[in-house]
């Protein structure tokens, strides 16, 4: 679905930006060769960027798709999209030509045959009459009469081949071909077939770059053997390099300045290498692996500080149908739901009392569920530990007067759940973990505190985090609540919350515990193993209930089925 939307986006907004410059001609044709650059630059990226393989003789797909359309209309008057297919046929079949070397090759060397394959074929057209030789041939038929709708078939091309390049890169061939780039050695072991990858690779590229040509041909008008030389297949690698490697619409950002710079500064006198040049020195130096990700970085890092500032402020002063309790100094906010036997229910890392919004509400059970401190609606402190957060659990509990409480814990609730179980073993009568810890903490490598430092500041990489852990939830509004919630947490503890997993230890003191303990764990969690519950269990002689077809979180994407675990759990005699 979301690939989907970005093709839709990408069309509606190249639409409206022709919509603006409808009775600019020039700008039109301007817009639509940049397109056209843009595709044949996606089918190099399918190679360079996602397969690995490089290739400086690209422009020569783009000669063959332009060539067969022009001649076969112009000679056979055959109809332009029927032509189309020929197109895809003779780039498919050039592009096996091609990938036969490649097979063998590497590097250096596979770029120096497809230079000479590029050179080949731009001199075999020039040398050839029926083409035009080196004059090329002129009034080529155009598509349609306006350039506004030829500018918007270039649009919907390029639009349609980002979509089916991004469900490539996602098949299972698109995993191969990255295999193939990061290691083809590791490849062969798990069982690539490296020469049928990098085929498939060349046919694919090869066939985008006809498609650019056939565009090209019927938009200008008039082609000739120059237009597809080496430097056009330059051009193309500097695009791929310059807006993003493994990037969808790098192409589109690098054929913008590649493409687009040249009719900038048309009427200046100041060379156009110098500037090209210039711009590669930059990029490689401080954007090495693309504008298109540079950009993706910065956003992730600043731009979203802002935005993520409203939030804060209009969230944190919602209305809200809970209370406050006064806790050591520290405004602990909670919500109860129902009558009945008491449960305390404790929410994860990045979360708040809203997690529980679907299970809160069980016949013959009064739920409380607070937010800890540094999280939601409560107050921030600075000691950010298990046992400091178990600590004003307990106390909230003695306050609320709450005996013999059903305790439930979800991820690093569940080590705060188990704290508090284990060094007051008195105030529990039953626990319920959910995609816990184990006794022993939960590592967190440390190249991922990086990532965990950006969400803090991004609420588009929070909520996709968020969305991970709920892989079957469909309830999007929700998912909003819970990551503007997430939002509200003290900063310091986007990373500090995972030290905090890290530091505790609690096989010793688990033997204090001698209630019953259940275990929940969603077959599809990705961050609670199996052996993480199984250890839980081995040492408390508690129960384990896998759950299928459930992420990291029962309670959000079943929450019928956690309730009925629920009950007859707590409900069952000791």
């Amino acid at each position: 679905m979301r690939i989907v939307k970005t093709a839709l986006y990408t069309l509606i907004i190249g639409s409206l930006l022709g919509l603006l410059f409808i009775s600019k001609s020039f700008l039109l044709l301007v817009f639509s060769n940049i397109i056209i650059f843009a595709i044949a630059a996606l089918g190099l990226n399918v190679i360079f960027g996602y397969t690995g393989q490089i290739s400086i003789g690209h422009a020569a797909f783009m000669a063959i798709g332009a060539y067969t359309s022009a001649f076969f209309t112009m000679s056979l008057n055959m109809p332009i999209f029927v032509n189309l297919i020929f197109v895809i046929l003779f780039s498919a079949l050039f592009g096996m030509l091609i990938a036969l070397p490649a097979m063998r090759l590497k590097g250096f060397y596979l770029a120096i045959a497809t230079m000479a394959f590029g050179i080949a074929v731009q001199e075999i057209i020039a040398s050839m009459e029926v083409f035009g030789g080196r004059t090329g041939m002129r009034n080529i038929p155009a598509f349609f009469d306006s350039d506004f709708y030829t500018y918007l078939l270039n649009l919907f091309f390029y639009s349609l081949l980002v979509y089916i390049t991004s469900l490539i890169v996602k098949s299972p061939a698109g995993k191969r071909f990255n295999m193939v780039r990061d290691s083809e050695l590791a490849a062969r072991a798990f069982g690539v077939k490296i020469a049928k990858a990098k085929l498939q690779a060349f046919i694919i590229s090869s066939i985008y770059s006809g498609i650019a040509g056939f565009l090209y041909a019927h938009t200008l008008g008039y082609i000739s053997p120059a237009d597809f030389g080496l430097n056009v297949s330059l051009n193309l690698l500097a695009m791929v390099i310059v807006g993003g490697v493994a990037s969808l619409n790098g192409g589109l950002i690098g054929s913008v300045i590649i493409t687009g710079m040249p009719f900038l500064f048309s009427r200046s006198n100041f060379p156009m290498t110098i500037i090209v040049g210039s711009l590669l020195i930059i990029f490689v130096l401080f954007f090495p692996r693309g504008l298109s990700y540079g950009l993706k970085m910065l956003y992730f890092r600043y731009f979203e500080i802002p935005v993520i500032w409203i939030i804060k402020k209009f969230w944190k002063n919602k209305k809200k149908e809970g209370s406050y309790i006064n806790i050591d100094g520290v405004k602990l906010y909670y919500e109860v739901s129902g009558e009945g036997k008491p449960v305390v229910m404790i929410h994860g890392n990045y979360a708040s009392h809203r997690w529980f919004e679907k299970v809160k509400n069980i016949e013959g059970f009064k739920v409380y569920t607070p937010d800890l401190p540094n999280f939601g609606y409560s107050d921030w402190m600075k000691e950010i530990q298990i046992d400091t957060y178990a600590e004003y659990t307990k106390k909230f509990i003695d306050l609320l007067g709450l005996n013999k409480v059903v305790l439930v814990g979800h991820s690093l609730g569940g080590a705060v759940a188990m704290s508090i179980a284990f060094r007051y073993p008195e105030k529990v009568e039953k626990l319920i973990l959910v995609d816990s810890p184990s006794l022993k903490g939960l590592k967190t490598p440390e190249e991922n505190y990086y990532v965990l430092n950006l969400l803090k500041n991004n609420r588009t990489l929070l909520k996709n985090s968020l969305k991970a852990m709920v892989p079957s939830s469909r309830d999007r509004k929700l998912l909003n609540c819970l990551t503007n919630d997430a939002l509200l947490m003290n900063p310091k503890c986007f990373t500090e919350n995972a030290r905090a997993l890290e530091n505790y230890n609690y096989e010793e003191i688990s033997k204090n515990y001698i209630g019953e303990i259940l275990f929940i764990l969603g077959e599809k969690d990705t961050l609670i193993t199996k052996n993480m519950a199984d250890e839980v269990v081995r040492s408390t002689n508690g129960k384990l209930e896998i759950i299928p077809d459930v992420g990291h979180s029962i309670i959000i994407e079943e929450p019928k089925a956690f309730i009925d675990i629920f009950k007859s759990f707590t409900l069952e005699k000791n």
